[in-house]
């Protein structure tokens, strides 16, 4: 990855999978923070901008479909990345359809996911570098 390393907030409750995330994605060149839940994750978001955001659905508190629903009705938004464990068909549809831009299911190939952010951050970086 060129210029300085994306943001990403890594939002899951459970504290082992957060923190593969985490390692994978530093491994990759992203500079990472972790949240526990979409409620922390809102509160670190009105703090400061992240390039993306990768978030487990099932958490306590604010889950992350109710985050990923906040996040894309905001003008400006991160990349939005969904993490699960659990396999629904229609709620994977309803995202996807809403737009988020991926969904992952557990195990994560967090190499494919890591690919796959720098490849879309990037392409978006040199969007945004020639207007």
């Amino acid at each position: 990855m060129s210029d300085s390393p994306f943001q990403v907030l890594v939002i899951d409750d459970e504290a082992s999978v957060r923190e593969l995330t985490i390692r994978s994605l530093d491994r990759a060149g992203f500079e990472c923070v972790p949240a526990i839940n979409g409620e922390q994750a809102l509160k670190m978001i009105e703090m400061k901008e992240y390039d993306a955001v990768v978030t487990d659905l099932r958490m306590p508190n604010l889950n992350g479909h109710a985050l990923v629903v906040d996040l894309l009705a905001r003008e400006h938004r991160p990349l939005i990345y969904v993490v699960t464990g659990v396999v629904e068909p229609k709620l994977a549809k309803d995202l996807l359809r809403r737009g988020i831009d991926d969904i992952f299911y557990k195990p994560v190939d967090h190499a494919m996911l890591a690919i796959k952010l720098a490849a879309r951050l990037e392409s978006q970086r040199r969007r945004l570098q020639r207007v």
